[in-house]
């Protein structure tokens, strides 16, 4: 998926979601890290820093409102990938993290810290089943409930870019004729997924894409779904689940997980 097409594809009346409670760029890097299935004692500066940078290009076109600990991270992780390609760059005191050493140890303090408090939110969790929780709730997850974790922003951006490179080849080779068509708000969004979420209790996230392949007007479409689904989360309407990291992610009413 390219810029072009994201951009193109924006509405023309400007959305701004804010990232506030989502997750700091500790957490993107993680996630690549993971994703890629990278040695986090060996991380690729080259390799992680164009991923990160693909990924705050992305939540820039899509006009989400970055926060600027996310662009410092940026600037800080070019500079260590020019210290890794010319070693003659000495490390630099207007950067936070000085070397990789030390971008190694910040990112295994805070793997440490976030997997304790995903432990705690594990014990919550199984502590709710004891009270009143439908078994109905995920039955086409078929069980698998104890491996059960919520997806984060990060895996919201994968999977909408996944599901953008599925439709882009099938985009190419078909012909839209151009027609004025009425814009649909994220407000119209929100109101069609809780609409669909009367009649179950989840929904695949796939499935409120893959709906919407061809004109460049059903790509903004699928901008502004994506939009609606980070804006339900952010008011604490949905959250979103996988059954394993990198796995699905179903979009589930708030209060039947």
């Amino acid at each position: 998926m390219n810029q072009t097409t994201l951009t193109n594809a924006l509405p023309t009346t400007k959305i701004s979601v804010k990232l506030a409670g989502f997750e700091g760029p500790l957490d993107l890097l993680l996630h690549l890290i993971q994703k890629d299935e990278m040695d986090i004692h060996d991380i690729q500066l080259a390799q992680i820093t164009d991923r990160y940078l693909e990924y705050v290009n992305l939540m820039e076109q899509l006009d989400l409102d970055v926060a600027s600990e996310f662009l410092v991270m940026a600037a800080t992780l070019l500079h260590l990938k020019s210290q890794s390609i010319l070693p003659q760059i000495v490390a630099d005191s207007e950067y936070p993290i000085r070397d990789r050493e030390q971008l190694v140890q910040q990112l295994l303090e805070y793997k440490q810290f976030k997997e304790a408090a995903q432990a705690l939110d594990v014990y919550a969790e199984r502590r709710s089943w004891l009270y009143g929780r439908s078994p109905e709730h995920h039955a086409e997850l078929d069980g698998s409930k104890e491996f059960e974790i919520r997806a984060t922003l990060f895996d919201l951006l994968t999977a909408f870019r996944n599901v953008n490179e599925r439709l882009a080849l099938a985009e190419q080779e078909e012909h839209y004729e151009t027609f004025e068509e009425e814009a649909i708000t994220v407000e119209d969004k929100i109101a069609f997924i809780e609409r669909q979420l009367l009649h179950a209790d989840q929904l695949l996230f796939d499935d409120l894409f893959l709906s919407l392949p061809g004109s460049p007007s059903q790509r903004a479409e699928r901008i502004v779904t994506f939009l609606a689904i980070l804006e339900l989360v952010r008011i604490g309407k949905i959250v979103t689940v996988q059954t394993g990291p990198f796995e699905s992610i179903y979009i589930v009413k708030k209060g039947a997980v």
